[in-house]
């Protein structure tokens, strides 16, 4: 048995979470695949994952067992790095987390531009609008709009996201337009959120801070869902200005309250431990970063 095969595997199969798709990413049949596992746990004497004909889930010694697997996986890797010349072309496959819109407008076309430059390397990117755990999920990389929420994890800040407040001009001929912030309390503001239907949006007025709760009959956690019912006439919304300044050029949105100013969300690029030490990492992050920062740099 070739035991690093068998913990690629098993890493892979727990982030996976098919047995099938974790073969097929090793190119093995998944009779060979299901082998390994039994014969690794037979090794260990004792059983990795509960499995029933619905679903697979880690037993608590598995859990451990993953941990230290991805863990010794890394350390193998870097050590294969650390023998790579510097003109080596980066090789292998990268796990990328991106939010749905902006990875769909701004990671994609980076990805595709990437892999036509570098043929040995391989992307597997995921598009979700939460924030992923990455050594948990077994992510090398997410790119993230807004504050990261594990200060443990090295970020890497590329630029900026400007915000608008907007509403279509049918809702503003209906209901009026707010000069100020707390005027929002009298209007329908959508809310882009995955739980709760109130919000509250900060403000700032030269030295003034000004914090008003909002909320509407709309509650959605997608920014062209929100884009989309904002342009119905539905009420006002807050988007970032590469979702809407089209928009705006085209008369389809109004932006209003613009002499008031929106914190701005931060694009970044979050990376596990020891990540960016990896050849092929570093080349994707490297590329990423200079894509996004020229569209989204100061």
């Amino acid at each position: 048995m070739d035991r690093l095969k068998t913990l690629h595997f098993f890493v892979r199969l727990v982030e996976l979470g098919s047995f099938s798709a974790a073969a097929r990413e090793l190119r093995v049949q998944q009779s060979t695949a299901s082998k390994w596992l039994r014969t690794l746990e037979e090794e260990l004497g004792g059983s990795l994952l509960q499995r029933t004909t619905r679903q697979q889930r880690l037993t608590s010694g598995g859990e451990r067992f993953y941990r230290r697997s991805k863990e010794l996986l890394a350390l193998y890797e870097e050590a294969s790095a650390e023998l790579q010349s510097d003109h080596t072309e980066p090789s292998g496959r990268i796990r990328v987390s991106a939010p749905v819109v902006f990875g769909k407008l701004f990671v994609v076309p980076a990805v595709a531009e990437f892999l036509a430059r570098f043929r040995r390397m391989e992307v597997e990117l995921v598009l979700n609008e939460r924030y992923v755990r990455l050594v948990e999920e077994g992510f090398d990389l997410a790119v993230r709009v807004g504050v990261p929420e594990d200060s443990t994890l090295k970020a890497r800040v590329v630029g900026t996201t400007p915000r608008r407040v907007v509403a279509a001009p049918s809702y503003l001929e209906r209901h009026g337009i707010p000069r100020t912030p707390l005027e929002l309390n009298a209007h329908q503001c959508l809310v882009h959120s995955d739980v709760g239907t109130q919000a509250a949006w900060t403000f700032r007025h030269g030295k003034q801070v000004v914090r008003c709760q909002v909320g509407g009959r709309v509650v959605v956690n997608n920014s062209e869902a929100l884009r989309a019912l904002v342009r119905s006439g539905l009420g006002v919304g807050v988007l970032a200005g590469w979702l809407v300044d089209d928009d705006l050029a085209q008369g389809e949105l109004v932006q209003i309250l613009a002499g008031y100013e929106l914190p701005l969300p931060s694009v970044q690029l979050v990376m596990a431990p020891n990540a960016h030490s990896h050849p092929r990492t570093r080349s994707f992050v490297d590329f990423l970063a200079e894509q996004l920062a020229a569209r989204f740099a100061p």
